[in-house]
């Protein structure tokens, strides 16, 4: 999981290049790009993407352009996020966006030689830290700079500024946390504050904006279709298109893939889906993939067809195992299995979505 903090005009386009690592040269597996405009446009992409410059293979990216919004209300839903997904890089989503402008100071203590400080602010959050400009002597110095922070946690963390002449004379700080923000009205401080270990009157004119990440991920929770889900949070996805034809009197089912299966042995999973029309457990309504060889992501892209009055819908259940069609007696039949109430589907317009696959055990 990788993010950045992109203008509009910043960029054109995303690159991106794939290697096989290797101990002497990596070698070079292919590379494709992205038109920013489109990811702003769509917001939200989940979607293979084929490799270019090499004879074949694809890379799939789950890319989202995330809104802003200048309350909390839904923050505690952000934060679930990051306990709900892991990564292999191990990852953590930040929850918010702080916007830091230092203007000016005022009032600040003269240097021990008696001279007027050349003063710089240097601003912590985190692990990440930025340095002002060092102005010209003056007890009165002014910067105007603009610096932008990831939050990963704004009930806890907290934006340290400090002021020092030439680097190495501390003059004075100050402390402004998150949770002091939350309680801002638009999550916005805009004033004088005084500064800690400098003269009574030194102060610091800053203007603190916190912006909440409002990803689409988080609607994604409830729906149990949330990507990269944590280990113990399900046993994998598996990606399914549900219709009706009210012409042909048919509903409809497109299998398209599965992700994050648990792999069976060192060399993945050997896997396909098993379909199955409830309560009706006879082979009449039994359908099944193709099996797909040692990938724990495999792309089955398979289409199933019952016939079935639509005001019978209602009344069935749509019962998906994903199998592993390698199974031994060390080893479970079935990976991960869902059931989807039809009465709980728009089948008319036709559903596509990632369903969260449970445990056999549960």
């Amino acid at each position: 999981m990788y993010e950045t903090v992109l203008s509009r005009n910043s960029v054109q386009e995303i690159k991106f290049e794939a290697f096989d690592k290797d101990l002497d040269s990596d070698d070079f597996l292919g590379r494709f790009s992205i038109k920013l405009n489109e990811v702003i446009r769509s917001q939200y992409t989940d979607q293979w993407y084929t490799l270019n410059d090499v004879k074949s293979g694809r890379v799939h990216l789950i890319l989202e352009w995330v809104p802003t919004v200048s309350h909390s209300v839904n923050l505690d839903q952000v934060l679930q996020l990051q306990t709900l997904q892991s990564f292999q890089n191990k990852g953590v989503p930040a929850a918010a966006l702080l916007f830091v402008h230092i203007e000016t100071a005022k009032s600040l203590p003269l240097k021990k030689s008696g001279k007027e400080p050349k003063a710089g602010a240097e601003l912590v959050l985190g692990e990440t830290t930025y340095k002002t400009k060092l102005c010209d002597r003056s007890t009165c110095p002014e910067w105007s700079e603009s610096f932008y922070f990831l939050v990963r946690d704004p009930k806890h963390q907290m934006l340290v500024v400090k002021l020092s002449s030439g680097w190495d004379q501390p003059m004075g700080s100050v402390v402004v946390t998150m949770k002091e923000l939350l309680a801002m009205p638009r999550l916005v401080l805009d004033q004088w504050l005084h500064l800690d270990g400098a003269a009574p009157q030194s102060q610091i004119l800053l203007r603190a904006e916190l912006k909440i990440l409002d990803s689409k991920m988080g609607d994604m929770i409830s729906a149990g279709t949330l990507p990269c889900a944590a280990s113990g949070s399900g046993a994998g996805q598996v990606k399914l298109s549900l219709s009706y034809s009210s012409q042909d009197r048919k509903l409809i089912v497109v299998v398209h893939a599965c992700r994050g299966l648990t792999p069976q042995t060192k060399d993945g999973v050997d896997s396909y889906v098993s379909l199955m029309l409830l309560p009706d457990k006879s082979k009449a309504t039994k359908r099944k993939t193709a099996v797909k060889k040692r990938d724990v992501q495999p792309e089955y892209k398979e289409r199933f067809e019952y016939d079935l009055p639509m005001e019978e819908t209602r009344f069935r259940c749509l019962s998906v195992s994903v199998k592993n069609n390698s199974a031994s007696f060390r080893s479970r039949d079935v990976i991960g299995q869902v059931q989807i109430e039809l009465a709980e589907v728009d089948l008319i317009p036709g559903v596509t979505e990632w369903f969260t696959l449970k445990d056999d055990a549960e």
